[in-house]
């Protein structure tokens, strides 16, 4: 009985890093698109569940710095959903930077908007939640009605 379950325990623990990577942070593209090294080699990351303004938008700056404050050179660990990659070859990940929860937190201040890319969507409804609170008191780049394209799904 102790085999199996000391069996079960290794299972879960190796499925549950199997979704996830650690990684240093060495630029910070936009509010929503990092560089990160893993075990040596670069990858392009974009944020899953979230959208910042683009370069030609108001707010792209603040939402830009903002991201740039919570990652730039430190060591992040990134969690996969469901997809790997987008159709620009980025990998798709929720973004830790120690105990900040980095998409959730760029919400949280203004400056990403709750965007539902189906299929990944584990924390779509708690970003969308955190995102009304937020915009009702017009916190961040909600000011400038970057976000009020009334689309919530890309």
């Amino acid at each position: 009985m102790e085999k199996l379950m000391l069996l079960l325990l290794l299972f879960s623990l190796s499925s549950y890093g199997q979704n996830e990577q650690i990684g240093n942070v060495s630029r910070v593209i936009d509010g929503d698109t990092i560089d990160v090294v893993i075990d040596g080699e670069a990858h392009r990351v974009r944020y899953i569940g979230v959208n910042t303004p683009e370069r030609n938008e108001g707010c792209f700056s603040e939402a830009s710095e903002a991201n740039n404050l919570m990652v730039m050179g430190k060591t992040v660990r990134l969690v996969k959903d469901k997809s790997e990659t987008d159709r620009y070859g980025r990998l798709l990940r929720y973004v830790y930077a120690g105990d900040t929860f980095v998409n959730e937190e760029l919400v949280r201040q203004g400056y990403a908007e709750a965007v539902l890319y189906k299929p990944d969507s584990e924390y779509y409804e708690q970003f969308a939640e955190i995102e009304k609170s937020v915009a009702a008191i017009g916190l961040g780049c909600h000011a400038t009605g970057i976000f009020k394209d009334e689309s919530l799904i890309r």
